[in-house]
């Protein structure tokens, strides 16, 4: 039977949808099997293989360096998030926390990433101490979640400030290869509103609400 020409291309359009879904399922298959041989942990294999895919999904949505960055940057927000609404990170009024991707390594940890904290903040049950603390409240690797190629002498950071009841989530960029040549060096990284003028690149903070 024949179809007209806009069915065709319905056709068409569903099988090609069929075959990315079937694509993307044999990928995460495929990933899974590789991270139990490489690590012989499946916990990790499953968090690695659907990192992996989703990273895919969301370049192919919007494949320039704003959308890349735009996604490292929801991976740190979404961590800090998870971490906030579990109790992990138990933020005071005024509180806030910080999670920031960077080019350099940081001399400690020896990982392109960096963060920080101020004001009433808890993790884990403890007063901040360090901001590796963070990410491993987050659930977030630090070997896994990095800046594009396109971004590399830059860094990017979400910070999330309690106010009252609520929430403000920011957005930073910055152009040096590290915060400290660049955000602490100037003396703004613990004030927020100073962050958001430098920084901030025309990204309007978001409200949330746990």
């Amino acid at each position: 039977m024949k179809y007209p020409q806009n069915n065709k291309q319905k056709k068409w359009h569903e099988k090609a949808q069929g075959i990315v879904e079937y694509a993307l399922i044999l990928a995460f298959v495929v990933g899974i099997a590789a991270a139990i041989f490489a690590k012989g942990g499946l916990a990790e294999a499953v968090s690695d293989a659907y990192f992996q895919i989703s990273k895919t999904i969301a370049y192919a949505l919007d494949n320039t360096t704003a959308g890349h960055q735009r996604f490292a940057q929801s991976q740190l927000e979404k961590g800090l998030k998870q971490a906030i609404a579990s109790g992990k990170v138990v933020l005071g009024n005024g509180g806030w926390v910080e999670l920031d991707l960077q080019t350099a390594l940081h001399e400690k940890v020896k990982q392109p990433v960096n963060g920080g904290a101020d004001g009433d903040v808890k993790v884990n049950g403890q007063r901040y101490e360090y901001f590796k603390t963070l990410w491993d409240a987050a659930n977030l690797k630090m070997n896994q979640i990095e800046l594009d190629d396109a971004d590399k002498g830059k860094w990017a950071g979400v910070r999330i400030e309690r106010v009252g009841d609520s929430y403000n989530v920011y957005y930073f960029n910055g152009t040096a290869p590290n915060v400290q040549d660049d955000a602490t060096k100037l003396g703004y990284y613990k004030n927020t509103q100073a962050m958001q003028e430098h920084f901030g690149n025309g990204q309007t903070p978001m409200t949330w609400k746990p």
